[in-house]
């Protein structure tokens, strides 16, 4: 299915006939917006593709995925025409979550990233999955997404339009709420870590765990401020990501000679 085509695959800028691609994951209830940034400061070689999950923007009227591996196998199946040419994954949140199992997914397949970029979120076997925030109240989960910042006030104090958000942010929570964690052998690939010193979802020693993941590389870059960070020191991050992903790009393709 061509890429202009496929519901899963957002695109918010032309696509690069470069050899390198960065394939990104939103926090819970975010789609392809999230990434508009990204799309005006990262180089125009890198072409960049968003995961549009079912539940949001154009994806509105169709029904959230509830479970992480129901979620990655639907992705092994509608990213496939993305993995022609060396790839990393970049997640947000929650997203970097899905990216890594994603991650592990594609390792099985024989078609792995050049590297894994997690940006906010707790080393995949220190996420709280016992914290229910997908099953708060209303109230409670409000309360809770404008604690960390990501969620425009706009909407979360607009009831109709929460109204429109609420499911798949739910789901998005129960996906990472509930994934079945196992260990496994280290990742052969670089990570990358980014975190903010103010965030209340994260703590060094949470970003720290995503170093036991990597048989590679593993670097941890802090932000002053807090879950925001992402938006705040966005130039500098798209940065760093371009930059490793070239060197890790590099290096996949000097393995595979």
């Amino acid at each position: 299915m061509p890429a202009s085509t496929n519901p899963w695959i957002a695109r918010l800028r032309p696509a690069s006939t470069g050899q390198l691609r960065l394939i990104c994951f939103a926090h819970a209830g975010g789609g392809a917006a999230t990434f508009r940034g990204f799309a005006q400061d990262l180089p125009d070689d890198i072409d960049l593709c968003v995961v549009r999950l079912p539940g949001r923007e154009s994806r509105l009227r169709e029904p959230p995925v509830r479970k992480m591996g129901e979620l990655v196998g639907l992705l092994g199946e509608a990213l496939d025409e993305l993995l022609d040419v060396p790839y990393g994954l970049f997640g947000y949140c929650s997203g970097a979550l899905t990216a890594f199992e994603f991650a592990r997914y594609q390792r099985e397949h024989g078609r792995p990233p050049a590297a894994l970029f997690a940006c906010a979120c707790p080393s995949p076997a220190m996420v709280l999955r016992d914290s229910g925030a997908h099953a708060l109240g209303k109230p409670e989960l409000v309360e809770h997404l404008s604690a960390l910042g990501i969620i425009p006030d706009t909407i979360l104090n607009t009831p109709g339009l929460f109204d429109m958000f609420e499911p798949s942010v739910r789901a998005d929570y129960e996906v990472y709420e509930t994934d079945d964690y196992q260990e496994e052998p280290p990742l052969d690939l670089p990570i990358s870590v980014y975190g903010a010193t103010g965030d209340p979802s994260t703590t060094v020693p949470t970003l720290l765990g995503w170093r036991e993941e990597t048989a590679r590389d593993f670097s941890l870059r802090l932000y002053p401020g807090d879950h925001g960070f992402f938006e705040q020191d966005r130039q500098s991050l798209t940065a760093a990501v371009s930059g490793e992903l070239r060197v890790a790009a590099a290096a996949a393709r000097g393995a595979a000679r």
